[in-house]
């Protein structure tokens, strides 16, 4: 792609930046019906799926017809549908040597010749752009393969001669708003929305644009109104339920779930609904909706079931309803991994490693990596940290799943204690993959854990809300650093929020309790401890809270 970046320097010496004109292309010859015949058959069979029958079908028009440029043009494209490329580049070559003039013939080349030979295709876009400036798709096509700086300027100079081209505003919108120049983002995507009110990235772009600018009661109206444009999409209204929960409003965020949940909901979408209730601490509504999901989906729905019991601390309700699932079934494993998880809940490693498997060698192997980190976690708690290691061993040496593999092995170097070690995994994969939020997270917190760099962990932390709002378990670090930087009163709001957003995680009501602690409310203090133990949480979180109360006054009189 070397050579596509002084391509925007042609581009502008053809005059498409002033008043160019295109080449004026003779009218199409009336076909014969021979021709019509082989080209509406070619059509039909690429619409049924069939692409070598028509692309047969299409040399046999182009066969009956030699001198139509657009027949020649279409049968190279079923050829490249065909996977026929060595005869679709002949025909557009052919096809360039016959008609010079014609920008259809010059658009197809860039975009034939686009993956295997980027500089020629942006010479054919050039030529395209010459013969036809009013056409979009060409600029477009060039600006795909150019470096950034170029790439641009091509947008740019396509906005300046095409103003209505929705996509060239779009496209140079998400270049600005990776680039982090927001505001002119903005600009661009109103430009879009302007002409085309019903473009859902368009409007996810802006109100998301809008939100980092500190716009979030904007950002909301436009997220909502993607919502109800994309007909109540199931992932808009995730994104809708995580502002709502950022601007600190239970309220509307329950009555989107409650309009969510519909008659006309699938599977999936109540899957959605019921995590998100069960994240609330709404566990009768949770349980209903699963009790739903059964009736569509046994399987799913037991699975869903588990999930609410194991959030109300009831390990045998979520055995019993796992029991339930199909063995041989297609979430088998996630039944054996969700049992191994309510037995942790429960304080029982032993089982939960019993129930994967995890023991002997190649344990890992026989798991799903999500299960693979259950039962490490299980071998952990019982002091098992060498085994617990081998379990993510045969994970990570693909490139699908190497990230995750490193995340989870950071997260297990976490649940041992080693915070050192669980920092040397997740910073390099954090500049390798910046966006990557639970990474985000949990690099962010050990390092307001450990007291270190904690400029660093807010530059962590931000962007985690930044690209997860409304998220407790980010709220709740963030809340923690502000402790750790001895911010007692703005740390207290933010777990406080937390905890009504997830009013079912005892370890957040630790970390509130002792912000209320160094707060100097330390009644307050003892009374969350009091609702955080009150929740059954592991031996861990246990001795977390008895600490936290070591260090309150003992009150008078006792």
């Amino acid at each position: 792609m070397s050579a596509a970046r002084p391509l925007v320097v042609p581009l502008l010496a053809l005059g498409v930046a002033a008043c160019s004109h295109p080449v004026p292309v003779a009218p199409i010859t009336p076909l014969p019906r021979e021709v019509y015949a082989h080209y509406l058959e070619g059509k039909l069979s690429a619409y049924e799926g069939d692409f070598d029958a028509a692309a047969d079908a299409l040399a046999a028009a182009a066969a009956a017809a030699p001198d139509q440029p657009m027949v020649a043009v279409e049968l190279a494209r079923l050829q490249m549908k065909a996977k026929r490329t060595a005869e679709a580049v002949a025909t557009l070559a052919r096809a360039r040597q016959r008609w010079p003039g014609h920008p259809q013939v010059w658009l197809a080349s860039g975009d034939l010749l686009a993956a295997g030979d980027p500089a020629e295709a942006s010479r054919a876009y050039l030529r395209a752009i010459q013969l036809s400036p009013d056409d979009e798709r060409a600029y477009l096509g060039l600006a795909k393969l150019q470096r950034a700086d170029a790439a641009e300027a091509t947008l740019r100079i396509l906005i300046a001669h095409i103003p209505a081209s929705i996509d060239g505003h779009y496209r140079l919108a998400v270049r600005l708003a990776m680039r982090g120049e927001l505001a002119s983002s903005t600009h661009e995507l109103r430009a879009v929305l302007e002409r085309d009110p019903d473009h859902i990235d368009a409007r996810l772009d802006l109100a998301r644009a809008l939100r980092r600018q500190g716009h979030l009661e904007q950002a909301i109206v436009e997220t909502r109104s993607a919502f109800d444009r994309s007909g109540q999409a199931i992932d808009i209204a995730e994104e809708l339920f995580g502002l709502l929960c950022e601007a600190d409003d239970r309220g509307a965020a329950i009555d989107l779930l409650t309009l969510l949940d519909d008659d006309h909901s699938d599977a999936d979408a109540l899957a959605v609904i019921a995590r998100l209730d069960r994240g609330l601490g709404r566990i009768a509504e949770a349980r209903a909706i699963a009790e739903r999901m059964a009736m569509i989906d046994h399987d799913a729905g037991a699975i869903a079931l588990a999930e609410v019991h194991i959030a109300a601390g009831n390990r045998a309700a979520a055995t019993a309803a796992l029991t339930a699932i199909d063995p041989d079934g297609k979430l088998a494993a996630d039944a054996r991994r969700l049992t191994a998880v309510a037995a942790l809940a429960a304080d029982d490693p032993a089982a939960a490693a019993a129930v994967l498997g995890a023991s002997g060698p190649g344990a890992g192997a026989r798991l799903d990596l999500d299960g693979a980190l259950i039962a490490a976690f299980a071998l952990v708690d019982l002091g098992r940290v060498d085994a617990a290691r081998a379990m993510l061993a045969p994970f990570g040496a693909g490139a699908d799943d190497r990230d995750a593999t490193v995340l989870a092995r950071a997260r297990l170097a976490d649940r041992a204690g080693d915070a050192a070690g669980a920092l040397a995994l997740l910073e390099p994969l954090i500049r390798a993959r910046p966006d990557l939020v639970a990474a985000l997270n949990l690099a962010g917190f050990l390092l307001a854990d450990t007291r270190q760099r904690l400029g660093d962990a807010e530059r962590y932390l931000r962007h985690a809300r930044e690209l997860a709002p409304g998220d407790p378990t980010i709220l709740d670090s963030w809340g923690w650093l502000l402790l750790r930087r001895g911010a007692s009163r703005d740390a207290v709001r933010a777990l406080d929020r937390a905890s009504r957003f997830a009013p079912l995680d005892p370890e957040i009501l630790v970390h509130l309790a002792a912000a209320w602690a160094a707060d100097g409310a330390p009644r307050t203090a003892a009374r969350t401890l009091d609702r955080a133990a009150a929740l059954a949480p592991t031996r861990r979180v246990q001795r977390r809270i008895a600490a936290v109360r070591q260090t309150l006054p003992v009150p008078a009189g006792q």
